[in-house]
């Protein structure tokens, strides 16, 4: 799961742009599987054609520096169904929702001690999918949740669509990169791809990935947690960020 998190002024100066050069390309929205597959929308688009594309749309978002932040959080599943038990895994919810909690938090704990007003709250917008009511209902948990140390860092959560709600275009870019980086990784040493490795220095990201050591670090704890299915928050340590 990926996304970006900016203030509103900084998304409206993403999202003029971002609408003229899809509207310019003749398709509906930013789909990175798609394009770098050269299916459906960019059926027939030339490697020159995708490639400055998705430059000339990156570079939307590169233009608002270190006011964008881009995050990710990406989970081995195998190692989570083999290292922590059923009743843990009970807890901590489906891996969906378990990357989704991950972030929330990791956001909430930055705002809450990174500086910000003591009113600056997050609102969160998800893709539709199989998953959005269950993230919006984990979303409210947490804010309703006394234990959460950063629940009032959280606003709403709304599920959207893509089309209408642009800031969720460059989010399946992070998303996509960041599988892409986790399979490869997997496989063997890889870089990073270029296309996200390029926006590093003007754009800050973060990243957890949730692999068997973690999992193995964390496995007693979860065992010993008392909490509601899907009630299980993960707060991550400081992040490498770039």
């Amino acid at each position: 799961m990926g996304g970006f998190i900016s203030d509103p002024e900084a998304w409206a100066k993403i999202e003029a742009p971002w609408k003229r050069k899809n509207r310019l390309e003749g398709v509906d929205r930013y789909h990175a599987a798609h394009l770098n597959a050269a299916t459906y929308e960019y059926d027939g688009w030339s490697a020159t054609r995708r490639k400055r594309y998705n430059q000339e749309m990156l570079t939307i978002l590169k233009n608002r520096g270190r006011r964008l932040q881009g995050m990710s959080c990406g989970m081995h599943v195998d190692a989570y169904r083999k290292v922590i038990s059923r009743e843990g895994q009970a807890k901590m919810g489906h891996p969906y929702l378990v990357c989704f909690k991950t972030l929330l938090a990791t956001v909430a704990k930055q705002m809450d001690e990174g500086g910000f007003a003591p009113e600056d709250q997050v609102a969160v917008i998800v893709d539709r999918g199989d998953w959005e009511l269950d993230a919006v209902r984990v979303f409210y948990g947490m804010k309703d949740d006394i234990g959460f140390l950063y629940r009032h860092r959280l606003a709403t959560c709304t599920p959207g669509g893509a089309e209408t709600f642009i800031g969720l275009q460059p989010a399946d870019f992070v998303a996509y990169e960041t599988f892409r980086l986790m399979h490869d990784k997997r496989q063997g040493p890889k870089q990073m791809r270029a296309a996200l490795r390029n926006m590093l220095g003007t754009t800050r990201f973060f990243g957890y990935l949730l692999d068997e050591a973690v999992f193995e670090s964390m496995k007693d704890g979860v065992d010993a947690a008392q909490c509601i299915p899907d009630g299980l928050v993960i707060v991550p340590p400081d992040l490498d960020e770039r």
